[in-house]
């Protein structure tokens, strides 16, 4: 390990007085958990074994389904947390069997790039907007956000870049969500964080926990309205994109466009591929939702809302 890796670690506790690391992107340890050619191959290997899998009896894959052991339950933002942590950073925390073995697997990896790749976006999306709008509040709303790390670390890199489009502006995280556990552990880091000599020391940054059901969004109407006059930066990193009917997908970006200020808005929405035909959904291997043409899909779902598909990334 090199001098850089050694970079202290922070740690914010969790339930029962466990203490767990804050995931920070920019440190060593992170970055060192990704090796995206191992990845790329690693997806290749997965969508040949699901075409292999999907020519096989329905009994046969039955039986895979149940050595799987898994459920019809989703990834809970603490797990989604933890994976994202990787074998390094996650080094010392004591996990059972499962996680022990999942944090080390590549087809993992995944959820480190896209939280990369999307903390990195969307920091550059706000940076021009935070420029032209110096007296506007910046708001953060974060649909399935658990821990909400991509918000976290997006104002982390703006910190780190350019610190004076953050102060004196008040920030906050909106996090809607039915779970609480990844939320409330996502407030006690930013009390963390805002500790001297930390990232966001001196910074006024406000944390909202929102129980929310994607499938009803009229909840977000004045959730929109009541903050039309802040800089309004709406994500899901998995979540809804993962789990969420293309509907509800449609519903969602429809009620945030149009309640929110044209001039300060700064929506959008970033979705991790597997190359070939899937797209990518964790944790059900074998419910992997195929996609002819993923970019074409994409484009599709852009579309409903009248509205282009402005970029996306394809692992290498």
């Amino acid at each position: 390990m090199n001098a850089n890796e050694n970079q202290r670690i922070l740690y914010a506790v969790f339930e029962n007085g466990i203490q767990l690391p804050i995931l920070d992107i920019t440190h060593p340890l992170f970055n060192a958990s990704i090796d995206e050619q191992a990845y790329h191959l690693n997806c290749l290997k997965s969508v040949r074994s699901i075409e292999s899998l999907k020519k096989m009896p329905g009994f046969i894959q039955n039986i895979f389904v149940k050595m799987s052991n898994v459920d019809n339950s989703y990834l809970s933002g603490m797990r989604t947390l933890l994976y994202k942590l990787g074998p390094n950073l996650s080094r010392g925390i004591k996990l059972g069997f499962r996680d022990k073995w999942a944090v080390k697997q590549t087809s993992f990896m995944g959820l480190r790039i896209r939280l990369r790749d999307l903390c990195q976006r969307q920091s550059k999306i706000l940076q021009p907007q935070l420029k032209q709008f110096p007296e506007r509040n910046l708001c953060f709303f974060n649909i399935a956000g658990g821990a909400a790390t991509d918000s976290i670390n997006t104002l982390i890199l703006l910190q780190e870049s350019e610190p004076e489009l953050l102060r004196s502006r008040k920030i906050e995280i909106n996090i809607l969500d039915i779970d609480t556990y990844g939320p409330n552990f996502a407030k006690r880091c930013i009390d963390v964080l805002k500790q001297p000599g930390e990232h966001f020391y001196g910074m006024d940054i406000a944390l909202n926990i929102i129980h929310y059901d994607w499938s009803q969004p009229d909840a977000l109407l004045k959730m929109c309205l009541d903050r039309s006059d802040c800089i309004q930066l709406f994500s899901s990193e998995g979540g809804l994109f993962e789990y969420g009917s293309d509907s509800d997908i449609i519903d969602n970006l429809n009620h945030f466009y149009t309640n929110s200020l044209s001039c300060g808005r700064s929506g959008h929405r970033f979705i991790n591929f597997r190359p070939g035909k899937c797209k990518f959904r964790i944790p059900r291997f074998y419910r992997v939702y195929w996609r002819a043409n993923p970019i074409s899909w994409a484009r599709g779902v852009a579309a409903n809302f009248n509205r282009n598909l402005v970029g996306f990334r394809r692992i290498p």
